[in-house]
């Protein structure tokens, strides 16, 4: 025999379900309902919600599991949970948002702020043709040549020197050319001079001896590990 004290608890739930069961109202009555972006906004927070909560209650179940064999672990409530999660999820965020603009400041200009984000500039490399790519870094290196008659025959330390252009050292696909240190030009075959990631593809590189090749990002890198294990 069902106990009467628990009927009347039925009751707001029926109604609940009735309420939210409706698809539209009746006898010409009013009907406020939510646009498409609200709704689908709605949708994505509904969605995101129950994702972190579910979340927590996985991460209270191992973190209970592992208590078993590690005593030393504290007992994991659902609140304590939620919590853990959160700041988590907050140190997550910090520690990529400082990487973030970490590389924003190794490759100044290769990066366009998005939102919050960061995103690489786009529409740039494909104006430049492989002539130009070769021309400008041809530019850089009679600077470089010049810098070193002038310094004992020592290529400059880094880019963005006294001496030296600093436009020649911009890449104009974003970012600045790199400089492979303690290589003399005019000396052997090894890399001095290459363009940046933002290049894409392919890469011309400036070699000691005046000459510029086009390498392949694994080529390039593979001669890049050789040369500084020397």
């Amino acid at each position: 025999m069902a106990n009467p004290r628990q009927a009347p608890a039925l009751g707001p739930l029926v109604l609940a379900i009735s309420i939210f069961g409706m698809s539209q109202a009746s006898a010409g009555m009013t009907v406020v309902t939510l646009t498409d972006i609200a709704r689908a906004r709605l949708d994505a927070l509904s969605f995101f919600l129950v994702s972190y909560l579910l979340i927590c209650w996985v991460v209270k179940l191992l973190w209970n599991y592992l208590g078993k064999t590690f005593t030393v672990l504290p007992k994991l409530n659902y609140t304590r949970a939620l919590g853990l999660v959160f700041l988590s999820g907050m140190m997550f965020y910090v520690v990529l948002t400082m990487i973030s603009g970490a590389r924003e400041l190794l490759t100044p200009g290769a990066w366009e702020k998005q939102g919050i984000g960061y995103r690489t500039r786009e529409g740039q490399v494909a104006t430049l043709t492989k002539d130009d790519r070769r021309s400008n870094l041809r530019k850089l290196q009679e600077a470089i040549w010049a810098y070193a008659k002038e310094h004992g025959g020592k290529a400059p330390p880094g880019p963005l020197v006294a001496g030296i252009e600093p436009d020649l050292w911009r890449f104009h696909g974003g970012g600045l050319y790199c400089l492979m240190p303690e290589v003399r030009p005019g000396v052997g075959r090894e890399v001095l001079v290459y363009e940046p990631s933002t290049a894409g593809g392919r890469r011309f590189v400036l070699l000691a001896d005046g000459n510029i090749e086009d390498r392949e990002e694994g080529t390039l890198r593979r001669d890049l590990d050789d040369q500084m294990k020397r």
